[in-house]
C-alpha cells in the first residue's frame, strides 16, 4: 500500500492538462546559471503565468480521499525515470534559489525572518524531492537507476552536483552564526528532517545502506571537478548558461506542477517500497508529515519562489 493523497482541482487543472515535455512523464532540459553566477536581469514579461500556476498548486490538498484516475504511462520504468530526473532537476533549482539567499546572509552573519522563512520552505521542498525521487521500489533502483549512473561513469556520485556547493554547509549542519538563534529553529528542524529522510531512503534503496549522496559506483572515489560537474549535469539533462531569474522560477513552477499532477494521479508510492521491512526513519513523525503534506510543501515552494508569500505567514 502506498500513500494516496487527495487532490482538488481548479477548472484549469485536470489530469488531461499535462503540458510538460512531449507526452505525459516525458522529460525537459533544465537551464541554470553556473552556481554563483548572478541571474540575468528580467527583460520581457515572464514566459509563464506565475500566479496561475501558484493557484493550481494551492488547489492540491493533502487529505485522504478516493483515488483519482491516473494519466496513462508506458511503463513504471518510464514513470520512475521521470521522477528520478525531474525530481533532481527541481532540487537543483531549489538549491540555486537557496544559494542566492545564503550568500548575503552568510556575509552579514544574520538572516531576516523573511529569509529564514524562504530557506525553511525550500528545505522542506528538498525533503519532498528526496521522497519523490526515492519513491521507486528497490528493484527499480537496482535494476534501472543505479545501472544508468554506472553507465554515465563508474564512479558516479551525488557529491558531483554543482548546485550543492553553496548549500553544503547548511545541510551538513556546520555551525553558522545565522542558524544558531531561536529564530532559526524552524530551519534547523527542516535540515534535521532532510537528514532523516535521506538516511531512510538510503536504507530502503541501497542494499548496503550507504548514503545516496556519498555513495560511489566503484570502490575508488573520483573527486569533484569541472569534468565531473558536466557529467553530472549531462545525466540529469541540465544545461549551464546565463539565465534570467524569472526563467529559473518558470522552470521550477513547471516542474512543481508536473510533480503535483503525477502524485495526484499515481500515488507517492504506486508500487510500494519494494523492501520487506521499512527503515525506521519512515516511521518518524517528521517524515510522515512530509509525505502527507507534500502538496502543501510544493505550493509553498512555488509561492516563495514567485515572491507571492507575505512575510511571517
Amino acid at each position: 500500500m502506498g500513500i494516496r493523497l487527495d487532490t482538488t482541482f481548479t477548472e484549469r487543472t485536470s489530469l488531461e492538462s499535462w503540458d510538460f515535455g512531449d507526452f505525459p512523464y516525458a522529460l525537459e532540459p533544465l537551464t541554470l546559471p553556473v552556481p554563483g553566477m548572478a541571474p540575468l536581469a528580467a527583460g520581457d514579461p515572464p514566459q509563464g503565468d506565475f500566479a496561475a500556476v501558484c493557484r493550481e498548486l494551492r488547489a492540491f490538498t493533502g487529505a485522504w480521499d478516493t483515488p483519482v484516475e491516473a494519466d496513462p504511462f508506458q511503463s513504471y520504468d518510464r514513470l520512475f525515470w521521470f521522477r528520478w530526473i525531474t525530481g533532481h532537476q527541481l532540487t537543483f533549482a531549489v538549491w540555486q534559489l537557496m544559494g542566492r539567499l545564503i550568500k548575503p546572509v552568510a556575509e552579514r552573519g544574520q538572516a531576516s525572518a523573511a529569509e529564514l522563512d524562504a530557506l525553511t520552505a525550500y528545505t522542506h521542498g528538498y525533503c519532498a524531492m528526496l521522497l519523490y525521487t526515492g519513491s521507486c521500489p528497490r528493484p527499480v533502483y537496482t535494476g534501472l537507476i543505479r545501472p544508468s549512473m554506472f553507465l554515465q561513469h563508474p564512479g558516479f556520485s551525488g557529491t558531483w552536483a554543482p548546485d550543492f556547493g553553496p548549500v553544503r554547509a547548511l545541510f551538513r549542519g556546520r555551525p553558522q552564526p545565522w542558524t544558531d538563534g531561536p529564530e532559526a529553529a524552524g530551519l534547523r528542524a527542516a535540515v534535521e528532517t532532510h537528514k532523516t529522510i535521506h538516511d531512510g531512503i538510503a536504507a530502503k534503496l541501497v542494499p548496503s545502506g550507504r548514503s545516496l549522496l556519498q555513495q560511489s559506483m566503484s570502490e575508488t572515489s573520483v573527486k569533484s571537478s569541472a569534468k565531473t560537474a558536466v557529467l553530472y549535469d549531462n545525466y540529469f539533462l541540465t544545461l549551464r548558461a546565463p539565465t534570467r531569474a524569472d526563467r529559473i522560477v518558470d522552470q521550477l513552477l513547471r516542474r512543481l506542477r508536473a510533480v503535483a499532477l503525477d502524485v495526484a494521479a499515481n500515488d507517492l508510492y504506486p508500487l510500494g517500497h519494494g523492501v520487506p521491512r521499512m527503515p525506521a526513519e519512515y516511521g518518524q513523525d517528521e517524515v510522515i508529515a512530509c509525505e502527507y503534506g507534500l502538496f502543501k510543501i510544493l505550493s509553498r515552494v512555488g509561492e516563495t519562489a514567485a515572491g507571492l508569500v507575505p512575510a511571517h505567514t
